[in-house]
């Protein structure tokens, strides 16, 4: 079966992104990367589906104003490819900044809330999530305003994603 994947672009009201804090798991995609929060579709599984599943299991929430935004295709890394890039369907939504600490995050190292030039700009970002943001926050990029700081949470004890995230 051919590897389809979902990802979500949940921004604040400030502009940042939630980011999940990949562990550094073996066997994992982008080991101690930023990335988007999701995973793999399962079969049988629509993208819909698949997103508020992996929401719901990942930190907890499904936010109610989760919608489709488009679907990108992403290179897979070569060792773990039978084709060579595969579609990532990325939802978009919104969350208010003061409900991330209490996220009940149950897979990666942790979680940030960072603005789309900072994250542009960190060495260790997942192919997916960088595209997607750039593309995402390209109106927000191009203004010269100040970027807000940026907030880091940790997971005390890390949980490997199952070798699934996108």
């Amino acid at each position: 079966m051919r590897a389809h994947f979902v990802a979500a672009l949940i921004v604040d009201e400030r502009g940042r992104y939630l980011m999940q804090i990949r562990d550094r798991s073996p066997g994992i995609l982008h080991p101690g990367a930023l990335g988007l929060f999701g995973g793999a579709v399962e079969a049988g599984e629509s993208a819909d589906r698949a997103i508020r599943r992996e929401l719901a299991e990942e930190i907890g929430i499904v936010p109610e104003d989760l919608v489709f935004w488009r679907t990108l295709r992403v290179p897979l890394p070569a060792a773990r490819r039978r084709a060579r890039d595969a579609p990532i369907d990325v939802f978009a939504a919104t969350i208010a900044a003061d409900r991330v600490p209490f996220l009940d995050q149950q897979e990666g190292a942790g979680r940030t809330l960072i603005g789309p030039r900072r994250l542009l700009a960190e060495a260790e970002v997942a192919t997916s999530a960088r595209l997607a943001v750039a593309l995402h926050a390209r109106a927000a990029i191009a203004a010269a305003r100040e970027e807000p700081v940026a907030e880091r949470w940790l997971v005390a004890a890390a949980v490997s994603d199952g070798g699934t995230g996108a």
